[in-house]
């Protein structure tokens, strides 16, 4: 039985076939059901999350191959993204379950429920002004689990920078260095999470995640990563590189297919245009940029990428890891 009182079908009780020797026990026949993995990297949705949902929330009932490993179906893959559509609209988690039963109107039922990342922002926030590490470590898992990362990123973690950053309270240096270091031992965790989902797949070479100084820079970088090795992109998170010209040398050294600057904030141009600029006429492999800094500097970037292989992803994380999907497939 699943959390949710709901007893998942079982792909032996339909006198299905187990073919021997495949990883993820799929069925003979029955090419449309994917492993837990598949449907991750399909939809951006971490296993954690997917189990998450399954278990927790009663939204998903996979089906079972006799050695309990669980398979999804197209029909899972579109409720999967109806739910996405939902977080996104602002709809808590715990109320998407009867919205997507009784197949609500999404405009006027969104609209009822407020500004609900507004909510989860100010949550975390007082969670946070309590300083006790296992209560925010408590919530950080929560949310990390419950919510895809590219959703968090755009919804929860933008906004909390802003507020977090405009607080001039005694105190607030205080909160935010506490705050940022919680959240990056959460991300740490996960981002190992998402390599070893990956770990043994056959792919074409990772991609090296670059970011800039800043406990703040980092969180964002790493939610970025969690993203993307969701999706099924693999990425070695480097953090901030001094030496923008040696980023070439870290492509030949690491085998990398490519190279992802991020960064949430505007950079000074000065220093990284100048650095960035020599890597990329030196770069064999194609470099792009991400995160907030591709809306704040937007005119620089485009002239960096004239200079060599380089390209601007959207702003907007979820959209930035599709289309990051698209040029690598």
């Amino acid at each position: 039985m699943t959390e949710s009182g709901t007893k998942p079908m079982s792909v032996t009780d339909a006198n299905k076939t187990e073919v021997p020797g495949t990883e993820s026990g799929a069925p003979a026949g029955q090419h449309a059901m994917l492993p837990i993995r598949d449907i991750a990297q399909r939809t951006g949705v971490n296993p954690v999350t997917l189990r998450a949902w399954e278990r927790r929330y009663g939204l998903l009932v996979p089906a079972r191959t006799g050695k309990g490993h669980r398979l999804y179906s197209e029909a899972d893959v579109q409720r999967v993204r109806e739910i996405q559509a939902w977080l996104a609209r602002g709809v808590p988690i715990g109320k998407v379950r009867p919205l997507l039963e009784r197949g609500d109107d999404g405009e006027r039922t969104a609209g009822e429920q407020g500004d609900t990342w507004a909510r989860s922002v100010q949550e975390t926030i007082d969670v946070a002004l309590r300083f006790q590490p296992a209560a925010l470590q408590q919530h950080l898992e929560q949310l990390l689990s419950a919510y895809p990362p590219a959703l968090l990123l755009d919804c929860w973690l933008a906004p909390l920078h802003r507020d977090l950053s405009r607080r001039t309270r005694f105190g607030s240096s205080v909160l935010r260095s506490y705050f940022w270091e919680q959240l990056n031992g959460q991300l740490a965790l996960m981002l190992r999470s998402g390599q070893r989902n990956l770990s043994g797949q056959a792919g074409s070479g990772r991609l090296l995640l670059v970011s800039f100084p800043g406990a703040e820079q980092q969180a964002f970088a790493a939610l970025f990563g969690a993203g993307l090795l969701a999706a099924g992109i693999d990425i070695l998170h480097l953090g901030p590189v001094d030496e923008m010209p040696e980023l070439p040398y870290a492509v030949e050294k690491l085998q990398a297919r490519g190279v992802i600057c991020f960064s949430h904030n505007a950079l000074p141009m000065a220093a990284f245009g100048s650095g960035a600029e020599r890597a990329l006429r030196n770069m064999r492999a194609p470099v792009w940029f991400a995160g907030g800094i591709v809306e704040l500097q937007k005119r620089d970037l485009v002239r960096l990428a004239e200079a060599g292989r380089g390209r601007l992803l959207p702003a907007s994380g979820a959209q930035a890891i599709e289309e990051l999907r698209e040029d690598l497939s």
